[in-house]
């Protein structure tokens, strides 16, 4: 009822709308609409209600609660289901649980805070209260399992689309300075030539020798922390959107952006394979020539950005102009 009720609201910004209207379009009493608007009321939504005219909403709280996102959402499948917590160690670990519990392919877990939140190789993921945007995505495909890096390449561009759309005239920096460093993160391009890093991606997988059971892919948006939110020791190594731009941003939008961009590029991708990402990939990526350290097995090379081969992996050109593919590693700005 709270979904329906704000979908409704949504589509018809600042129009009053009766009581009466909205139980005969919901098919419920006007008890159960009055009910579920007290409900929404106790949660932050400001819902004026006037005589012979009805009611409008005014503001709703940037809260990721699940029927505030799929009121706004026009996905077919990412998030079909919603798991809120207000704290949980790692939206990662709890949707591993879900998976393994049956959860349907498009189900999301979400929190306002991690205490145990994690990225790639196993570093941590500081995620204060009601700041960014932590959610996994559980999916069911039918990829196998080398496509899997892929699919954490196509993730970033759909997570850059998503904060892209959400810039606005006026933002300290504009929607191309957002990029992709490869494998998994999103960068902010500073105005003293810097990057920064405001986002994460995180794949993971339980299969069988032929056969993926879940695969489950984590983002933590760095939103709307200020620069004492960050540890001391990343403090200049990571912004928020917040920061970057000179204004808070809706997490909400941010979330439902992500998952119908996510949505969107999912199924290009398992249509048309890699080939239809790689492109657009490339197109948001870091400028080719940024300087750059690889991980090469025991010893980090220095060398610059040089460009992606056709089934992922990243072009580096070391100092000696030699260039090298790079399967996996560990890239550092």
């Amino acid at each position: 009822m709270k979904k329906q009720l704000l979908a409704h609201f949504y589509q018809r910004p600042e129009q009053y709308v009766s009581g009466e209207k909205l139980s005969r379009q919901l098919q419920c009493t006007r008890a159960a609409i009055w009910k579920t608007i007290e409900e929404l009321r106790k949660e932050g939504y400001r819902i004026e209600a006037v005589p012979n005219r009805g009611y409008r909403l005014v503001s709703g709280p940037d809260k990721l609660l699940p029927h505030e996102i799929q009121a706004r959402l026009s996905s077919r499948w990412a998030g079909c289901q919603i798991h809120f917590f207000e704290r949980l160690s790692s939206t990662q670990q709890k949707a591993h649980e879900l998976a393994k519990e049956g959860a349907p392919h498009g189900t999301v877990v979400v929190a306002e805070e991690q205490t145990g939140g994690r990225g790639r190789l196993g570093r941590p993921w500081h995620s204060p209260p009601g700041t960014g945007v932590w959610l996994s995505l559980i999916l069911r495909p039918t990829l196998s399992l080398e496509q899997l890096s892929q699919l954490t390449l196509m993730t970033a561009v759909a997570l850059v689309d998503a904060i892209r759309d959400g810039f606005q005239p006026g933002d300290g920096r504009a929607p191309d300075d957002i990029r992709i460093k490869w494998p998994n993160d999103v960068y902010v391009l500073m105005g003293d030539g810097t990057q920064k890093k405001v986002c994460g991606i995180l794949t993971e997988v339980h299969a069988e020798m032929d056969r993926i059971h879940s695969c489950i892919v984590g983002v933590g948006m760095n939103v709307n922390q200020e620069a004492d939110d960050f540890p001391p020791d990343i403090r200049d190594k990571a912004t928020s959107l917040a920061l970057a731009t000179g204004r808070p941003w809706s997490r909400v939008r941010l979330a439902v952006g992500f998952l119908q961009q996510f949505e969107k590029w999912y199924e290009t991708y398992v249509q048309q394979g890699f080939t239809a990402v790689k492109n657009d990939w490339e197109k948001r990526a870091l400028p080719l020539g940024t300087p750059m350290q690889v991980q090469l097995q025991n010893r980090r090379v220095q060398g610059i950005y040089a460009g992606l081969t056709d089934q992922g992996a990243l072009l580096f050109r070391q100092s000696d102009g030699q260039i090298v593919t790079v399967h996996s590693g560990d890239v550092l700005l």
